[in-house]
């Protein structure tokens, strides 16, 4: 069987919780996965085999022409459920497919010889706070998106009232992205990306990759959500926030069949006045620390860890 997977690395990691529903409905199959992101299925033993796109030799003779093969190729983002935030895309993904939705849980498998080495590289002294604040595609036009991303004055608020608290701040983030002081920027593959959630304290993220990573190894994120909802994409063994500033008046003359872009393209539709108090900041440092104070012990500047 053929699971045909469309979008982001985030989306991609929810559907490894759809290849185990995939396995247990049909055991006696092997399940091959084509994508854009073949490396968070890597070493995973539910998958056969793993190919990205544009890279599918003979695909169509070796398991396609006079073969039994059962095909998942369903965008679960057109659907009402995705669009009225009813179910968990996980669930809906399988509603799609016919089949039991068996976990929501994503799954990840990197071997001992990838974390000796992510490790070595961070050079863990105490504990870590990662930091994911902005998201999205390379191609997108804008590197801060109001409906997904946290503002970065919001984000270095949180993160001087914290980071006394810990021994290194690692920040997520491209080049071209939002930039935190008192972080040390991590750049690296997809694949060691997520690796870097399992050497994680304390994870503040938003709806990306980071948290989706977070929920494979069983630890706790602070999440922030503004267009999104953690219904459809979060996870429940997380702390997820929602915006306490209250919306304001606006003609949503683009909107289709949703009220927002989840990009955050159309800056004249964002309906918060300002978007540094979109989030009430305590609840994010209390939900980091237990507490709504931190003293500012280290004073990094901005720096780069990376592996490329």
């Amino acid at each position: 069987m053929i699971f045909h997977i469309d979008g982001g690395i985030g989306k991609n990691v929810i559907a490894t919780a759809v290849v185990k529903s995939l396995v247990t409905a049909y055991p006696d199959r092997k399940l091959i996965v084509v994508t854009a992101w073949p490396e968070v299925f890597l070493h995973n033993p539910n998958v056969y085999r793993v190919y990205k796109f544009g890279f599918l030799p003979y695909f169509y003779d070796d398991y396609i022409r006079d073969k039994d093969t059962k095909v998942f190729r369903t965008e679960p983002y057109h659907t009402e459920d995705i669009l009225y935030k009813r179910k968990h895309l996980s669930e809906i993904w399988c509603d799609l497919f016919g089949i039991k939705c068996v976990t929501k849980k994503p799954e990840l498998y990197p071997t001992q010889r990838e974390l000796m080495f992510i490790e070595r590289q961070i050079n863990k002294e105490g504990p870590i706070l990662l930091v994911q604040s902005s998201g999205g595609a390379e191609s997108q036009q804008h590197p801060y998106s109001w409906s997904r991303d946290l503002s970065p004055v919001f984000a270095q608020e949180v993160v001087n009232t914290v980071a006394g608290n810990f021994s290194k701040v690692l920040h997520v983030r491209r080049d071209n992205q939002p930039s935190l002081n008192n972080t040390i920027q991590v750049k690296d593959t997809v694949r060691n990306l997520l690796l870097y959630v399992s050497f994680a304290d304390k994870i503040l993220g938003i709806d990306s990759l980071i948290q989706h990573a977070a929920a494979a190894y069983n630890k706790e994120a602070v999440v922030g959500w503004i267009a999104n909802s953690p219904v459809v994409f979060g996870h429940e063994i997380h702390k997820n926030i929602l915006p306490t500033e209250v919306k304001s008046f606006r003609h949503f003359i683009d909107s289709y069949l949703e009220e927002s872009d989840w990009v955050g393209r159309r800056f004249h539709e964002c309906p918060y006045d300002n978007v540094d108090t979109i989030f009430d900041k305590d609840q994010f440092v209390e939900a980091l620390l237990g507490s709504k104070s931190g003293e500012l012990l280290f004073d990094m500047p901005a720096t780069t860890l990376s592996f490329e």
